[in-house]
């Protein structure tokens, strides 16, 4: 990651962590478009019922990520209305 050590031993983990995903999520998509390269090299030699879609070629773990993303659907945070608001104040004694 080409880290200096000092700038490492300033970090906290959660940054660290992050910086980690960040250089995985960069080397994965130099990996997509290597694979979307490959697949069109492949599919204009094959037929049509033998080309490939870039994910059949070689897999990569954003496809997974992707695909738990888009079936989970993020429940949104439903926002409280006014009586909802003072109604949670005079739980807590405010």
């Amino acid at each position: 990651m080409g880290l200096m050590p000092e700038f490492f031993e300033d970090m906290s983990w959660s940054n660290f962590q992050r910086l980690v995903i960040y250089h995985q999520k960069k080397e994965a998509n130099s990996w997509d478009r290597t694979r979307v390269v490959m697949s069109y090299i492949l599919n204009t030699q094959v037929e049509k019922k033998h080309q490939k879609k870039p994910k059949e070629i070689l897999p990569l773990w954003t496809d997974k990520l992707a695909q738990i993303l888009k079936a989970s659907e993020f429940k949104k945070v439903k926002v409280p209305t006014k009586e909802e608001k003072e109604e949670m104040l005079k739980r807590v004694g405010k």
